[in-house]
């Protein structure tokens, strides 16, 4: 199998899930902080796919810094669907070398926080699948979880930088009791890359 690395790493650092370092290889990038108390949201609250989310952030980050590129998109509250209530959209600013991560939440409610820690700096771009379509893709490829699902992880960011071959890609993380698992894809065409499976 080919060596990949996507560019996620295991969220021992601090913060719900917006900690993670690029380039690095993949370990668990969401499924280990879904348990970290995060309740599932209502079915009354609105929820929407990552594209409709970063059309909601982009002018928040482009009022932060006007040159200011999308390096990731994710959260810890997917659906079976592949939509979410609540997404963190983070940014960076090549001219002043900082991030900022927007939240997007059901109802479009828009909250920025400025001048993180820099994670990402490759930009996305706009030719990517929606999560919608990662979320099928990965049920495609095998990944169990409930229809009414309400707690999976999705990551969308650009890894492989060490191995010299920058690549974006989508990350589909499903917990249970006795175990997680990770489908990786292709974030350009949902292509299947790579399944994970941790035993508790």
């Amino acid at each position: 199998m080919n060596q990949v690395s996507t560019g996620f790493t295991s969220p021992a650092s601090p913060g719900p899930g917006r900690r993670w370092r690029a380039g690095r290889a993949f370990a668990w990038p969401l499924g280990v902080l879904v348990c970290a108390a995060l309740a599932a949201t209502p079915a009354a609250q609105a929820a929407q796919t990552a594209k409709a989310a970063v059309a909601q952030a982009a002018p928040a980050a482009a009022k932060w810094q006007p040159d200011a590129v999308l390096t990731q998109v994710s959260t810890l509250r997917g659906q079976g669907d592949g939509r979410a209530a609540s997404w963190l959209c983070s940014y960076y600013s090549p001219q002043a070398r900082r991030s900022a991560i927007v939240t997007v939440r059901d109802g479009g409610k828009v909250e920025l926080e400025a001048d993180v820690r820099n994670t990402a700096v490759d930009a996305i771009g706009k030719d990517f699948v929606d999560s919608d379509q990662a979320v099928a893709a990965a049920a495609k490829a095998g990944l169990k979880f409930d229809k009414g699902a309400r707690d999976l992880g999705l990551g969308l960011v650009v890894g492989n930088q060490a191995l010299g071959k920058p690549r974006l890609f989508w990350s589909v993380t499903s917990m249970g009791d006795k175990g997680a698992s990770s489908v990786t894809l292709d974030g350009k065409d949902a292509a299947f890359v790579k399944r994970d499976d941790v035993k508790f």
